[in-house]
């Protein structure tokens, strides 16, 4: 199943979103419920928010959101990160990088805590066909731009940390406690992906 939600992402950002993998799949997009819509508008407006907040660069391309997924790689090996660099990390006052970690950190979590409340409304609906295709890429693609924003926020503290002269633990907590809600929110993505398979084998 990962492996089907990388491709999944991939194919998003790749802008091959038309394709479709069940049989009739178009025509029943074209009539979406409004759990369904709001879950993509959620998502969208949470990739946005990721990038217009400086978490994560606007540019990468497939090959870094690969890397990302798979490896965990978000930058060069031996460099300071884009949200490490544009806080200055390693030259501002540690005091005030850590409180734009927090900062961030919590509201990065805060919202996809939003979305996520909108997957699992989409999970409570009973029609079977409530998940399709293009719920399912949504969602995954603003997981992915947490994660990569959760690995930002971790790098800038690993970095900070070693000229703050103080403790840097509730930081690291709220860190963590962003990407438990990460993890949480991939077995929602998992069921909505299951869900829509499902869904498109019984309609076939």
């Amino acid at each position: 199943m990962r492996s089907v939600l990388l491709g999944v992402s991939l194919c998003v950002l790749a802008g091959c979103a038309t394709v479709s993998v069940v049989p009739g799949e178009a025509s029943f997009e074209t009539s979406l419920s409004k759990g369904q819509s709001e879950l993509r508008e959620a998502s969208n407006a949470y990739c946005d928010e990721v990038v217009q907040a400086g978490w994560v660069e606007e540019t990468g391309g497939i090959a870094s959101l690969a890397d990302t997924l798979m490896h965990g790689k978000t930058e060069v090996a031996g460099r300071a990160g884009f949200y490490a660099t544009r806080i200055g990390a390693e030259t501002k006052a540690p005091a005030l990088v850590l409180g734009r970690i927090v900062a961030d950190s919590q509201a990065a979590r805060i919202g996809l805590s939003g979305v996520t409340g909108e997957a699992e409304t989409l999970l409570r609906n009973r029609d079977k066909n409530a998940s399709n295709r293009a719920d399912v890429m949504s969602y995954e693609r603003a997981l992915v731009r947490a994660q990569m924003a959760h690995r930002g926020f971790q790098e800038a503290l690993d970095l900070v940390s070693v000229r703050a002269d103080m403790d840097v633990k509730p930081i690291a907590a709220e860190i963590e406690q962003f990407a438990v809600m990460i993890d949480d929110a991939r077995t929602i993505a998992d069921r909505l992906a299951e869900r829509y398979v499902a869904g498109g084998t019984a309609g076939s």
